[in-house]
């Protein structure tokens, strides 16, 4: 008797588990949609002309009540029932494999990661029935595969929808959250917003792309610095372009990674192939080079985050795309004549900064700070801090240890560990051996701190503070402010001699 593999009900619940981030898993609806409307458009565009509509994704999260709720509402084609029985069947491909929906399994999977309940409900354009289906995830991992369905007869043909209603989340979004999910969609459908095919709104915001073309630099013939590309990996075509950024940022560099015509792995997260962009450097090509690759021939991840690389495809996609760029790579490691660096705040951003300096300056709050007369005893607020740092020490791992000569350095980053009436940061300099540095993530100071390039500066001035008090104790013996702060000054060198180095090493090179 042969053995069939099957897979049970139980399995769904496990999609909660899925690696996916929310704005990937909302994706996958604004996928269907846009997928529907590809396979009908001519249909759809005749219905939208006669309604005075255009092609429209909605996305809408509803906190407040008893039950947060996601809803997205399209106006594609629906679907009949024969339609709606196959897209709630598990790992079932569809009809067109070789678009936005490749695996049948993104509804399914992306709406259990979000919650326990979820309701469709769909009206196919020429059909005269409304279809509800009830999902339940609880009660079909207990053993009860039937789904609630009703219908709704005699509705009007020229109705056509799907809303997806979302509830009992297995997480919470909020703060932060929000506004990433609004920059991934809107990179993520840019090629949409560009061919004006897809109108996608969240929480009644229209979603647009801020093109980079304006951005760009220019020769002495106006023309920007940007290339267009195309080569074959193993028979896979890949195409795309790259340019240089006249006044660069970080944040807004690397490569978006296209599959059929959508961001998979992009800004505000892009790709930075190791051997153009180096491992985690912030010279001037990572703040000067961007671009769009597309992979349509290549496989996606489950999730649609990334492509799925097999062999050496992706170390051959590297070095074809550095070899097509060179120039490009060449010009975005030179610095501009007109420009001293790219990195370096404008006019605007230092007067912005004086007046909000000054304002601090002046604040009774600061009156306030400074006007403390008393103090704890040195050996009593050494005790404190030491009382505050030992649950550290003894129960972590340091985040960052470096061995610097005749010292080691062991860096804390902790959040729950510490409270916001914690100290920024705590120190023990040449103690053992070591300096031990840990940082408080939830001070109020770190609110105002933006991005990762503004969080490392943080971390260097709390770290390298602790190592100029060191240097000077050791080479002085008594502090004294202004040799901590020459010290100092040198470490904050290293970062701009290490870009030096490298650049000189690529050069080299080449």
């Amino acid at each position: 008797m042969p053995i069939n593999i099957e897979i049970g009900l139980s399995a769904i619940a496990s999609y909660r588990r899925m690696n996916y981030e929310i704005w990937y898993a909302l994706a996958e609806f604004v996928d269907n949609s846009t997928q529907s409307y590809a396979n009908n458009k001519a249909a759809l565009e005749e219905a939208h002309i006669q309604e005075d509509e255009e092609f429209e994704v909605r996305i809408t999260y509803e906190r407040g009540g008893t039950e947060p709720m996601f809803r997205i509402v399209d106006n594609a084609m629906g679907m009949d029932y024969a339609e709606l029985q196959h897209a709630l069947r598990i790992a079932n491909p569809p009809s067109n494999p070789n678009g936005r929906c490749r695996y049948g399994m993104g509804m399914k999977t992306a709406s259990c990661w979000i919650g326990n309940r979820w309701v469709i409900v769909t009206k196919k354009l020429g059909e005269t029935e409304e279809y509800t289906v009830e999902v339940d995830v609880e009660k079909i991992e207990n053993g009860d595969p039937e789904l609630k369905t009703t219908i709704v007869k005699n509705m009007d043909p020229a109705a056509h929808y799907t809303r997806l209603e979302i509830f009992n989340h297995h997480r919470e979004f909020k703060g932060r959250t929000i506004g990433k999910i609004k920059s991934y969609l809107k990179s993520m459908y840019r090629q949409d917003f560009r061919s004006g095919s897809l109108a996608l709104f969240y929480n009644g915001e229209q979603l647009t792309w801020e093109e980079f073309e304006d951005r760009l630099r220019v020769n002495r013939a106006g023309e920007p610095f940007k290339n267009e590309f195309s080569f074959e990996i193993n028979g896979k075509t890949v195409y795309g372009w790259a340019g240089i950024l006249d006044r660069g940022a970080r944040a807004d560099t690397g490569f978006s990674i296209l599959h059929a015509n959508r961001v998979v792995y992009g800004w505000p997260d892009a790709w930075r192939p190791e051997c153009i962009f180096g491992l985690n450097r912030n010279d001037l090509i990572n703040q000067r080079l961007l671009g769009e690759i597309h992979l349509d021939e290549f496989e996606v991840t489950h999730t649609k985050d990334n492509i799925q690389w097999y062999g050496d495809d992706e170390e051959q996609v590297e070095k074809k795309l550095e070899k097509q760029i060179a120039n490009l790579i060449s010009t975005a490691r030179t610095p501009w004549k007109d420009q001293e660096d790219p990195r370096g705040p404008s006019a605007g951003e230092v007067d912005i900064a004086i007046a909000g300096l000054k304002d601090e300056l002046l604040s009774p709050e600061m009156i306030d700070k400074v006007s403390i007369t008393v103090l704890p005893e040195e050996s009593a607020l050494n005790e404190s801090l030491e009382r505050i740092a030992e649950p550290v020490k003894s129960t972590r791992q340091p985040d960052i240890r470096a061995v610097l000569d005749q010292i080691e350095v062991w860096v804390y980053i902790v959040s729950g560990d510490f409270g916001p009436n914690d100290p920024y940061v705590v120190c023990e300099t040449g103690q053992n051996g070591k300096i031990i540095v840990i940082i408080n993530l939830q001070h109020p100071h770190v609110l105002n701190v933006e991005g990762e390039q503004g969080l490392i500066n943080y971390f260097r001035h709390c770290v390298y503070d602790a190592v100029a008090e060191w240097q000077a104790q050791r080479l002085r013996s008594k502090l004294d402010p202004n040799t901590i702060k020459m010290l100092k000054d040198q470490l904050l060198r290293v970062s701009f001699q290490m870009e030096q180095h490298a650049s000189q090493s690529e050069g080299q090179e080449e």
